[in-house]
């Protein structure tokens, strides 16, 4: 989790070094209730050296006003 950034906001770097597919987005778990209108299988969690993380499609994470940022965690 990135700490002091108070917006909607991607993990970049870490998607890149894991090689994620570009349809998926990592947010930080405190924004999971803003996609309580995808489907269940849509959003995964996601843990990353005892941080956790959900998975979310990125035209999800567009339409809720999400900020790409190259953070690594």
């Amino acid at each position: 989790m990135t700490t002091g950034i108070t917006y909607l906001h991607s993990h970049s770097a870490l998607e890149r070094e894991l090689r994620f597919p570009k349809h998926i987005v990592l947010v930080d778990a405190k924004y999971k209730s803003m996609f309580v209108d995808c489907t269940e299988g849509d959003i995964t969690p996601f843990s990353y050296y005892n941080v956790d993380y959900y998975k979310v499609p990125i035209l999800a994470f567009i339409r809720k006003g999400g900020i790409f940022k190259n953070f690594m965690r």
